[in-house]
């Protein structure tokens, strides 16, 4: 099915593991507590781009002035009190396993280096996919293309032979920015776009 890619780009969260409802279950928490609005579905649409970016856009959208540093501290430690709870799609996990020593594989995802490592370790894809750019390995996030174009150098394949998975519109967006085919990836299910 992937014979004609030279390499499989993945996100990380709400593409390879099912953290997205814990992420928003702390959004909502955190929102509440700083009186921001919360949405649920923009907030997920917003996946792939990291935390400070996205409470400064809401902010800014609300008109509100808010601490972001401290807003950040706690959404993050809101989230990392579940962190552990992540689970792999078992549909992502069994395709991860098959492509395993065909293809080279890497991962490209907004969230912050420790918060990812932490998470590719407790489920086992760090032994599967050895390369990893978080949102700490470049400046310019989601929608840009910089996240999956440092993917592709590191495994030394040119983007236009790369295939990305995504489960945000966002995140289709970076991809295609970067020249590279995408696919839809939505709880483990595949959709071309």
């Amino acid at each position: 099915m992937f014979e004609q890619y030279d390499a499989l780009i993945f996100d990380m969260d709400g593409t390879l593991v099912d953290s997205m409802p814990l992420h928003l279950d702390a959004w909502q928490i955190t929102c509440d507590e700083f009186q921001l609005s919360f949405d649920r579905a923009l907030l997920n649409s917003y996946g792939g781009i990291p935390t400070r970016k996205i409470v400064a856009m809401l902010a800014e959208q609300q008109g509100v002035t808010i601490d972001i540093d401290a807003f950040v501290r706690r959404k993050i430690d809101l989230y990392l009190q579940h962190i552990g709870e992540v689970t792999l799609f078992p549909a992502m996990a069994e395709l991860v396993r098959a492509q395993y020593g065909k293809i080279p594989m890497g991962i490209g995802t907004g969230a912050p280096r420790d918060q990812a490592q932490q998470i590719l370790r407790n489920t086992g894809l760090d032994a599967l996919i050895p390369v990893l750019i978080s949102a700490d390995d470049v400046q310019n996030h989601k929608p840009n293309p910089d996240t999956f174009l440092k993917v592709a150098e590191l495994l030394g394949v040119a983007p236009h032979r790369c295939l990305v998975f995504e489960d945000t519109e966002i995140g289709i967006q970076a991809g295609k920015a970067a020249g590279m085919a995408t696919i839809l990836a939505t709880e483990g299910m595949l959709e071309w776009v």
